[in-house]
């Protein structure tokens, strides 16, 4: 591995959009705890085949309309919480304003899918969508990989 990587611009086309009554930034909670539409373009339906195999997606989202870059921030806009660097964050002002949610599919129609626990406002962008798989994405994920012969099922 070389110990310097020339760092490169990267640019995203969003996939679709977060379609929800949240146009505002205001309590987190209640972001989560509403209803969204993930509304994919239509070229994306043949992509979408399986998806209602799973549970939960992680929604890859761009946060448009973040305020920026910020090192330091208190966590969930709390001032009550002591700031941290933002990387020890789940807050929009990072480096790069990308938001990974994992949310709870409630049903899939056409090219929209309805979610909860989203934390994104109306009109996101959304960058990409993939199903959560505890065999990949979770503590139990990381220890079952350790062991070579180990392998997923698949979702029927």
């Amino acid at each position: 591995m070389p110990a310097k990587t020339p760092l490169e611009s990267v640019a995203f086309e969003p996939i679709g959009f977060v379609s929800n009554d949240f146009n505002e930034p205001g309590d987190p909670k209640a972001l989560r705890n509403c209803e969204s539409l993930l509304i994919l373009d239509e070229k994306y339906i043949g992509a979408m085949d399986g998806l209602e195999r799973y549970r939960y997606l992680l929604v890859i989202f761009q946060f448009h309309r973040s305020a920026g870059y910020r090192e330091r921030v208190h966590p969930m806009g709390d001032r009550s919480i002591p700031e941290r660097g933002v990387l020890a964050t789940r807050s929009p002002c990072r480096p790069n304003p990308i938001g990974v949610t994992v949310a709870e599919i409630i049903s899939i129609e056409g090219n929209t899918i309805r979610v909860t626990g989203l934390d994104a406002l109306n009109g996101t962008p959304i960058l990409d969508i993939k199903p959560y798989e505890e065999d990949f994405d979770s503590q139990v994920g990381i220890e079952r990989e350790r062991d070579a012969n180990f392998k997923p099922e698949d979702r029927q």
